[in-house]
């Protein structure tokens, strides 16, 4: 009854119903002019419907040269309010607070074009990529320079954005004041330099835009801007130049608070090698957990000391209800800010509130949340997790008048993912598991013991058991359907969601040290904790599926080899961003892949290679791991034609990928039996 996140808090003008708030997050879910459409209507409603004390929409363009996607939302004109009153009303209806975050894109424009741009131009026709010097390209890497009448006329731009959105109903108003938008830019002692106007003054910009925009909508209109509090940059501003320079005038304007992020997307030096700079925007996948909470507390004692009485929203890394707990704690933020999370999973807040935290599908940070593209370059928002986010209305589950016995083959996240869903809808679902668990590979990707953060993998798997078995939905483990029972059954709908298998190369000996345990597939070193690995140097082979697993042995002692056949390394995709830190990790293990290294033979304790330059080698060793990728399995397809029942494949039983697309393609394809 006394939980912190439950705790209603009162700013100057504004009082919130929980600590828990979201974060203004880019949707990219307009029409192609900016206005609001049925798709972001039901996002946003889904998010307040969720609990959230208050839910502020995402990067609203104030001038159309700005735009860094051709689906954001905008506010170029007076036509664009009714539109904006049909996301504030949903919001309302479900008792959150609405906000709404203005925006202008700077040196964004043009990060993920495909072709050449023309000097200061973005990819989308009509944008422009500048900044006070252009000294640090983000997006074109010939930006220009913002002469001073544009920064004036911005001014203006912003301030009627803000009268628009008052009008239009938005309880306050955040300003994106960060990650690379112009007016961050403008605050930066990196890219700001050189100017001999007015805007020399890094917060000048800012501050005019705060000042014009209560100059239209009154000084009691809540203003809450997203600010960059630290750049993390080595002759970037820090967070006590912030406190001494920044944090001062943002009080005397008498802001309701602010929503402190950390790191930015300039290409300069971070000061910490390990976490750049950028991964203080949105934490990758090996980023600590509450990565920003020291920069938060260091912002609450700095601003007492100053004696400025400000509330602070704090976020980045943050997704169990713990973690949650701790942002808030004492001497940290008043405000969790949640951005991932919400969409793998909006009704957090409103679990949390019931008592149903074990409900909550905690992101695993991996895939990111971002299935159908990069917010920055031609995609919208989503959850590699959580496929109804997105599609909320059109995903709303109806109960079919026509249930179906459904048979699905493999309990992985596909399988669970399906069966959930047609259970839902009212279907008999059997879900047959050959193994003797749920979770496919999902249950030992993350098995690694020195990798940071890997027991996230697990979450998503952990969910699935949870859902299935709260449904009642029968499950025969230790149970591989076959072609044999499915023509004895005859279930209305198979489901083949067997995953894929290990690529076995065609090497002479591989069989018999498979069989031996002298050679071992990563699937059974990860997934067989109780068998473990005999004393002695290993050999990884597969460098793109096995890097992660030769860095972990080596960070633990192990003397490894990592080979590969490839000329050069072509990562597993699942792995992404994730390469950034291993490729430093790496270093520091003094580990390096070996490329175009092909097995020509395997003989009980020795491995025989050759190298890309003809050169053969005989290594001994005490184990040999193979990591060859992955082929898909589909034991059904071709077998079940004419037999009346209908097949459906998913997942990597189509083709190897990741783990959200079985879920997507389980989410969409229970919906349409």
């Amino acid at each position: 009854m006394n939980d912190p996140l439950l705790e209603p808090f009162q700013t100057k003008h504004l009082t919130f119903k929980n600590r828990m708030v979201h974060a203004p997050t880019t949707m990219n879910m307009a029409d192609d002019k900016g206005y609001v459409t049925p798709q972001a209507v039901g996002a946003y409603e889904a998010l307040a419907a969720g609990g959230f004390g208050a839910v502020c929409v995402g990067a609203t363009n104030v001038r159309w040269d700005g735009l860094i996607n051709e689906r954001m939302l905008g506010m170029y004109d007076d036509t664009y309010i009714i539109s904006h009153r049909e996301l504030v009303e949903v919001i309302h209806h479900n008792e959150s607070l609405a906000g709404i975050q203005l925006f202008y894109g700077g040196l964004i424009p043009g990060v993920g074009t495909s072709f050449p741009l023309e000097p200061g131009k973005g990819w989308i026709p009509g944008t422009v990529a500048w900044g006070p010097s252009g000294k640090y390209p983000i997006g074109n890497q010939q930006p220009g320079i913002v002469p001073t009448e544009v920064y004036k006329s911005l001014v203006e731009e912003f301030a009627q954005a803000g009268r628009r959105a008052r009008e239009a109903g938005y309880d306050y108003l955040s300003y994106h004041f960060c990650h690379g938008s112009l007016p961050h830019v403008t605050l930066s002692l990196l890219e700001n330099q050189g100017r001999e106007d007015e805007y020399a003054d890094h917060f000048l910009f800012c501050e005019q835009i705060l000042q014009r925009t209560q100059e239209l909508c009154g000084k009691d209109f809540p203003l809450i801007p997203r600010m960059v509090c630290d750049e993390n940059y080595k002759g970037g501003f820090d967070i006590e130049y912030f406190l001494d320079h920044y944090a001062p005038r943002l009080h005397a304007l008498g802001v309701d608070g602010i929503d402190c992020t950390f790191g930015s997307m300039l290409p300069a030096e971070s000061r910490d090698p390990e976490t750049s700079s950028g991964q203080y925007i949105g934490g990758g996948f090996y980023v600590r957990n509450l990565v920003t909470l020291p920069s938060i507390k260091q912002m609450r004692a700095g601003l007492i000391k100053r004696g400025i009485d400000m509330p602070l929203m704090g976020s980045c890394n943050v997704n169990t209800p713990d973690q949650m707990r701790t942002m808030i704690g004492e001497g940290a933020a008043d405000f969790l800010a949640s951005c991932r999370q919400s969409l793998e999973d909006p009704d957090f807040p409103r679990k949390i509130t019931e008592g149903r935290e074990e409900e909550i599908r905690k992101s695993t940070r991996t895939g990111a949340s971002l299935m159908t593209g990069n917010i920055f370059a031609k995609g919208m928002a989503g959850s590699a997790q959580n496929a109804a986010f997105g599609r909320d209305r059109e995903y709303r589950i109806q109960k079919t008048p026509a249930p179906k016995r459904v048979y699905i083959a493999g309990g992985g996240s596909g399988g669970m993912e399906y069966a959930i869903t047609a259970h839902a809808a009212g279907h008999d679902v059997t879900l047959f598991e050959a193994s003797g668990a749920l979770g496919g590979v999902m249950n030992w990707a993350g098995n690694y013991k020195t990798l940071r953060n890997m027991e996230q993998i697990a979450y998503q798997p952990q969910w699935h058991r949870l859902m299935v078995a709260k449904a009642g939905i029968a499950v025969r483990l230790n149970t591989e359907l076959t072609v044999e029972m499915i023509l004895a059954d005859k279930p209305d709908v198979v489901v083949t969601a067997t995953g894929a298998k290990p690529a076995l190369p065609d090497v002479p000996g591989l069989s018999a040290a498979l069989a031996s345990g002298f050679a071992r597939t990563i699937d059974r070193v990860l997934g067989s904790a109780s068998d473990p690995l005999p004393q002695g140097n290993v050999i990884v082979w597969g460098a793109g599926e096995g890097i992660e697993l030769g860095l972990d042995l080596a960070q633990a002692g192990r003397t490894i080899r990592l080979l590969d056949p490839d000329a050069k390394l072509l990562p597993a995709n699942y792995l992404g961003s994730r390469m950034n830190a291993i490729n430093i990790w790496m270093a520091t293990a003094d580990l390096a892949p070996e490329q175009g290294v092909t097995l020509q033979e395997i003989r009980q304790g020795e491995v025989v290679v050759s190298h890309a330059d003809g050169r053969s080698e005989t290594i001994a060793c005490a184990a040999l791991i193979i990591a060859p990728g992955r082929v898909a399995y589909d034991p059904f397809s071709g077998k079940l034609n004419k037999s009346g029942i209908r097949l459906q494949v998913v997942g990597d039983a189509r083709t190897p990928r990741s783990y959200g697309n079985a879920i997507h393609e389980a989410a969409y394809l229970a919906r349409n039996i």
